[in-house]
């Protein structure tokens, strides 16, 4: 199941900051302990005949995750280990990121494992375990190197430029895309015979399936959907297509602390390519973007730059055909929508091509007291804005995720942590993994694996293969994703643009008094945001240098 997507990791941290999540709910037991179906007997220590037995307790908690899945990963690992006890006890997705940060400040949590890509403001504060460093170590579940293990490039990481202060808080090691899914049905009913490739094509089949009484668009609009879910993707990635250009300010240049010659030196831009800037082919230095923004240079200005203005135009276009009661439904909400054929089209990931035919059977999810009558539905990519301020045909968010971190403990506990995570990723846990997702009700696969090794029943692989790639607009410091929902995910800044962007699209304010205000509001909390990341405004006078080591 997906449980979010945020922001892809930069090669420095790893860490996410927006964030995307499931419209499905779980039916998760709390403190479920999977030591109850472990197996009596393991062969634990007959790959590593000389290492002592593990022993000790590993907690997860991890967001809108299935029961039943990870309480079978639980007691895979527990077979292996008898002396260690897995416990868990998944929490629901609203309000996960205020109970992390609450375990957090308590000094000394219980949690082992959670989701730590919405409390991104934690990682450089040593909340969370640096991965890096076991990365050389023998896996003993596959007898190798870890890191032999990983798909590196598809998890964008470049392991060649780690250095002494480069950290992976947190691992991703499934990809998802995002795409649309429609209901088959209805567009026959109403005369579409085609999915839409481009924006304007989607707005004229909106305009006819609100004629006919449907419901264009199942999406959430409450303060979570807008910041971290999946109106919060929409607003992201269709800023892109106007604002392709920041990589031209936001690229290291030769002088930068963060330039890599190898990578950096043959690097040019390409808004044709989907992909000019990817991790593996220009690095980044955030400074830089922290400089635009306070000088309002390039696309990082709002205020009176015709692409924001055309930009936005649209998105208002968009949000016309959303669910009556918009700004305070949940995605669950929305979803049942579309589950019971009142809305035409959602936002999603592949995951669906599962989930949907065990959630036409979920009377939580329904509503409705047995099943509701499935219909066929399909898939098609993002439709792309076209108009003399584009820049490049749209991009989606296609990043590995998972975002899988360990709370940061003494050695032992770590190295026990780091074990059940190289459990995980071999072919022997994720197998397990794998199968218990076949075999739930309540969690469906939302992309192919980022792991050497694994190989995927004929039919997910089939699907899979046809999400074609676009190109991906996740984990830079662009405006989109920085500036378009309130800056940088400050979430002061993120809760005054929810106020901005309901009157804006209710019409209560202009385009042109819509900017003014994201701009007043980029401008009053960059400081505090400065502050938040550890940074001082001197710091962005020179931003080749790294800026100096603070305590907080």
């Amino acid at each position: 199941m997906l449980m979010s997507v945020m922001a892809a990791c930069s090669k420095n941290d790893n860490s996410g900051t927006d964030a995307a999540n499931d419209p499905n709910d779980s039916n998760t037991p709390a403190n479920a302990d999977a030591s109850a179906n472990t197996p009596a007997n393991s062969d634990a220590n007959e790959q590593e005949p000389a290492a002592p037995a593990r022993t000790g307790t590993i907690n997860i908690s991890l967001p809108n995750a299935s029961a039943s899945v990870w309480n079978a990963v639980a007691s895979g690992y527990m077979a292996k280990n008898p002396g260690v006890k897995v416990k868990v006890d998944n929490k629901p997705s609203d309000g996960y990121k205020e109970w992390l940060t609450a375990q957090l400040a308590a000094g000394k949590p219980d949690v082992d494992l959670v989701v730590n890509n919405e409390v991104a403001g934690l990682m450089s504060s040593g909340a969370f375990m640096d991965l890096y460093p076991y990365f050389d170590k023998a896996n003993p579940y596959t007898g190798k190197a870890w890191k032999d293990s990983l798909d590196l490039e598809t998890m964008g990481i470049n392991i060649d430029g780690v250095g002494p202060d480069d950290h992976l808080y947190n691992l991703n090691f499934e990809s998802v895309q995002i795409v649309w899914v429609y209901n088959k049905e209805i567009f026959q009913k109403v005369g579409i015979a085609n999915p839409p490739k481009t924006f304007d094509e989607l707005m004229a089949d909106f305009e006819k399936l609100k004629a006919a009484g449907y419901t264009p668009l199942a999406l959430g609009g409450d303060s979570n959907s807008m910041w971290s879910g999946q109106a919060g993707w929409l607003v992201r990635i269709y800023a892109d297509q106007y604002l392709r250009d920041y990589i031209t300010i936001s690229h290291s240049q030769e002088q930068d602390y963060t330039y890599l010659p190898d990578i950096d030196d043959s690097w040019k831009f390409d808004a044709a390519d989907a992909f000019n800037d990817a991790n593996s082919k220009v690095t980044k230095n955030d400074l830089r973007a922290w400089k635009a923004i306070k000088d309002k240079a390039g696309p990082y200005k709002i205020a009176g730059n015709p692409k924001w203005e055309a930009y936005a135009d649209n998105l208002k276009r968009l949000f016309q055909y959303v669910p009556d009661g918009f700004f305070g439904l949940k995605e669950d909400q929305a979803y049942n929508l579309f589950l019971t054929g009142k809305a035409a089209t959602m936002v999603g990931t592949p995951a669906s091509y599962w989930q949907l035919p065990k959630d036409f059977q979920d009377e939580s999810k329904t509503g409705a007291k047995g099943a509701v009558k499935p219909f066929d539905y399909g898939f098609f990519k993002m439709p792309t804005m076209e108009g003399p301020e584009v820049m490049a045909p749209v991009r989606t968010i296609q990043i590995p995720i998972g975002f899988y971190g360990f709370v940061n403990k003494d050695a032992e506990q770590n190295a026990l942590d780091a074990d059940f995570m190289m459990y995980v990723t071999s072919p022997e846990g994720y197998n397990v993994y794998l199968k218990a997702i076949q075999d739930s009700t309540d969690a469906a696969l939302s992309g192919a694996p980022a792991l050497k090794d694994i190989t995927l029943p004929d039919e997910m692989g089939k699907a899979f293969a046809d999400f074609k790639p676009i190109g991906n607009t996740e984990g830079f410091s662009s405006p989109g994703n920085n500036l378009a929902r309130g800056l940088w995910d400050y979430q002061p800044s993120v809760q005054e643009w929810v106020g901005t962007v309901q009157k804006f699209f209710g019409g209560q304010l202009t385009t042109k008094q819509y900017l003014e205000q994201l701009q007043a509001n980029v401008d009053k909390n960059f400081n505090a945001v400065l502050k938040e990341r550890n940074l001082e405004p001197s710091d962005l006078e020179n931003p080749e240098r790294k800026p100096p080591e603070r305590k907080k």
